[in-house]
């Protein structure tokens, strides 16, 4: 196993290979509830578009893209894995029922089934799809391990390109404070994740209507990869 394929296998086990819904989970999963419908883009997915699959009830269909092939990889792996996701995963549904009322026993593995498409891309270059394309595209901290605000600039353009028009584009952003305690050579050191960043670049490509919650974690004792204070919810429409 390369390092970074151990990266990848460490990064799932340690946020959500287990099935468990701790602070921030519960903050993303209800946002994603909430907010995500229709034809779904999960930009920059990692190894866990099809964890996250789960907490998008009213998607139709998702396709996730990533830099990485070995996330890629890995994902594919998990897809034709899932026999036991129901007793895994239930948390993840107990959590979305809490907000959309009772759900069937067949739940999770039909909204793993959504996910349709996987595939390598950098956001910041191409997204493979028609213009227009998604209702929602979502991205999970991916925009903050981008390297310069031109590659930010550019991976917003593209975003905005696949984006139909009243469509919305979700962030979750850190507070930038994103030691990696478990392999200490993969903490992010990109951009800073603060939203005064984002705002402006989502402005100049034509969103609005552009909302922040912060969810603070500073509190939280539970064991992850990554360590940061807060995170921040983004949404915005294309106008």
């Amino acid at each position: 196993m390369t390092r970074r394929e151990e990266y990848v296998k460490e990064y799932y086990e340690s946020c959500m290979g287990e099935g468990q819904v701790d602070k921030e989970v519960e903050a993303v999963g209800l946002f994603l509830a909430d907010n995500v419908k229709g034809k779904v883009l999960d930009c920059g997915c990692g190894p866990v578009p099809q964890v996250w699959a789960i907490c998008m009830p009213d998607a139709t269909e998702i396709a996730a893209i990533d830099l990485p092939q070995e996330s890629i990889d890995f994902v594919k792996r998990k897809l034709v894995e899932k026999k036991d996701w129901y007793m895994k995963f239930y948390p993840y549904q107990k959590l979305i029922e809490s907000a959309k009322g009772n759900l069937s026993s067949s739940y999770i593995l039909n909204q793993v089934d959504k996910v349709k498409t996987v595939q390598q891309a950098d956001m910041t270059k191409n997204i493979p799809f028609e213009d227009g394309h998604f209702d929602t595209v979502v991205s999970l901290y991916s925009l903050g391990v981008l390297r310069n605000e031109e590659e930010l600039d550019n991976a917003i353009i593209n975003m905005a390109r696949v984006l139909k028009k009243g469509g919305k584009l979700l962030h979750v952003n850190t507070d930038g404070k994103n030691a990696n305690s478990i392999l200490p050579e993969y903490t992010w050191r990109g951009l800073p994740q603060a939203s005064e960043i984002l705002t402006p670049f989502l402005e100049k490509h034509g969103f609005s209507s552009i909302t922040i919650k912060k969810v603070p974690l500073k509190d939280y004792e539970g064991e992850r990869m990554y360590k940061y204070d807060a995170i921040s919810l983004l949404s915005a429409v294309k106008s």
